[in-house]
């Protein structure tokens, strides 16, 4: 039997692996700790998953990637913010439009408490190119700082702020009272 699996050796596949086929031989070792968990494993099933798809997207293998965000979705332990936040991800880059919006759909309904689970999905509709659905992700998570103890100056949310801002210029919206709460894009990257 294996060791016990940590963040530290995630860590060290992700920060190693620099070809295609590294990529291919940590997802592979990735996948068989998941597919055989240690009992002491600090690192549960779905997140072993959910890397080792991050792995196979990274070496260009989208359709096997997929199917590993799908296992991560059913497996067990928690993905943060949620793994079907990565499989949504996934369906939009591979085309599956209409399978990523019931999805999103799905997630919606149960009205997440956790921001960066609509950062994600906003950010997943701006990478695909649908401005229109970010700008409502993106809304959706502002919205909900407004309901939850959250501080307004975590990082988290200055990330969610700033990808609406972003999305909102793109769109050439108006400026609103949540574009406030962050400086413009332009004043930021000169301060970096």
């Amino acid at each position: 039997m294996r060791g016990p699996v940590g963040d530290d050796d995630l860590e060290k596949w992700e920060s190693s692996a620099q070809t295609p086929e590294d990529h291919r031989t940590a997802a592979a070792t990735l996948l068989a700790w998941a597919d055989e968990p240690h009992p002491e494993d600090d690192v549960p099933p779905a997140r072993l998953l959910s890397s080792a798809a991050w792995h196979l997207e990274t070496a260009g293998d989208a359709e096997d990637a997929l199917d590993l965000h799908r296992r991560a979705v059913e497996a067990p332990g928690e993905v943060v913010p949620d793994a079907r936040c990565y499989l949504h991800g996934a369906l939009l880059e591979s085309g599956r439009v209409d399978e990523a919006r019931e999805l999103a759909n799905e997630i919606r309904r149960e009205a997440p408490a956790d921001t960066d689970v609509y950062l994600v999905l906003g950010e997943n509709y701006a990478l695909a190119g649908d401005l229109t659905q970010a700008h409502r992700w993106l809304t959706m998570g502002a919205e909900r700082l407004e309901r939850t103890d959250r501080p307004i100056n975590g990082i988290g949310v200055f990330h969610l702020l700033r990808a609406r801002r972003r999305v909102r210029d793109s769109l050439g919206l108006p400026f609103d009272d949540l574009d406030a709460l962050v400086p413009p894009i332009a004043q930021t990257q000169s301060e970096g």
